[in-house]
C-alpha cells in the first residue's frame, strides 16, 4: 500500500509540472525558446481589483509596432510618414553604430523619427552580441554606447525601453536593468521575405502578403509586433499592414503608450496569449 501511494504522489507530481509546463509555454511561441520564462510580465496585466488594462485606458484595440535594427535613412524615414497618415505611432530599437555613423550614418533618420512622435529604445551597439552569452564589460558597452549615441543626436529623447538582439538576455541582467525589456508577440518574419535582384513585381506582392498575413493572422488587442526597418519589402508591406489595422478598427501605438503604467524597468514584457 506504500508503494501504490508513492506511486500516486509521483504520479500527480507529474501532471501537476505538466499541466503548469503547458501554461508556461501558452502564447510564447515568438519569445526565443533560449530565454526562460521566469520574469516575463504580460502586456495585457489584470490588475489587484480584477480589471484589464492594456495601459492607456483606450476602448479602442491598441497595438504597438515596433522596428528594430534601423535606422535607416529611406525606409525609416517612409515609415514614419506612413505612420503619421494615420496619426499612429511606432518604438524604433536603433542600433547605436548606426547611428553614430560608425556602421552607417543613420542619426538624421532616428531625428525624424523622433520627432513626429515615435520612441527611441535600444537594441543593441553592434548586432553581434547575444546578452545571454557575452561579458559584462560587453553587455554595458552594447547598452551604453547605444544610449550615447542616441542622446549625442538627440539630447531630448527619454530611453527607457531596450530589446536584446535575438530577444536573448538572462534573468539576473533583466532583474538588474535599468530599462524595460520589450519582447513581442507577433513575429511579421519580413527578414525572411526581403526582396532580391530580379525579382519580379507579382514576386515582391508575394513577399509583402506574406509578411502582412503574418502578422494579421496572430494580431489582437495587445499584440507587439516585430518587425525591421531596414528593407524596402517591410515598409511595402507596413503600407498595407497600417491600411488593414486601421480598417479593424487598431489604433498603433508605442510600446509605452502601450503598458503605461504598468511598465516599470527591471522586467520584460510580452503579450499574453
Amino acid at each position: 500500500m506504500k508503494s501504490k501511494g508513492r506511486y500516486l504522489r509521483i504520479l500527480t507530481l507529474l501532471l501537476v509540472v505538466a499541466v503548469l509546463f503547458c501554461s508556461c509555454k501558452k502564447g510564447d511561441g515568438n519569445i526565443p525558446e533560449s530565454n526562460d520564462e521566469e520574469g516575463l510580465v504580460p502586456v495585457i496585466a489584470t490588475l489587484a481589483t480584477g480589471e484589464t488594462t492594456n495601459g492607456g485606458g483606450s476602448e479602442k484595440k491598441r497595438v504597438a509596432l515596433t522596428l528594430d535594427d534601423g535606422p535607416h535613412n529611406v525606409y525609416t524615414k517612409k515609415i514614419v510618414d506612413e505612420l503619421s497618415k494615420y496619426q499612429y505611432h511606432a518604438t524604433f530599437f536603433v542600433l547605436g553604430n548606426r547611428v553614430d555613423g560608425t556602421s552607417y550614418s543613420g542619426g538624421s533618420a532616428m531625428i525624424y523619427a523622433a520627432e513626429a512622435g515615435n520612441e527611441i529604445a535600444i537594441h543593441g551597439y553592434t548586432h553581434k552580441l547575444y546578452f545571454d552569452k557575452c561579458s559584462d564589460e560587453e553587455y554595458k558597452s552594447e547598452l551604453s554606447r547605444t544610449e550615447k549615441a542616441i542622446k549625442d543626436k538627440y539630447p531630448a529623447v527619454s530611453v527607457r525601453l531596450m530589446r536584446p538582439v535575438g530577444g536573448r538576455i538572462t534573468n539576473e541582467r533583466v532583474t538588474e536593468s535599468e530599462y524595460s525589456i520589450i519582447m513581442w508577440s507577433v513575429d511579421s518574419e519580413d527578414w525572411k521575405y526581403k526582396y532580391k535582384s530580379g525579382d519580379t513585381d507579382a514576386a515582391k506582392k508575394e513577399k509583402v502578403d506574406a509578411i502582412v498575413n503574418n502578422v494579421m493572422n496572430g494580431v489582437s488587442d495587445g499584440s507587439i509586433i516585430l518587425m525591421h526597418d531596414i528593407y524596402e519589402s517591410t515598409y511595402d508591406a507596413v503600407v498595407v499592414l497600417l491600411e488593414k489595422l486601421h480598417s479593424e478598427g487598431y489604433e498603433v501605438v508605442t510600446v509605452s503608450e502601450l503598458l503605461g503604467s504598468d511598465l516599470h524597468a527591471g522586467a520584460r514584457y510580452y503579450r499574453e496569449g
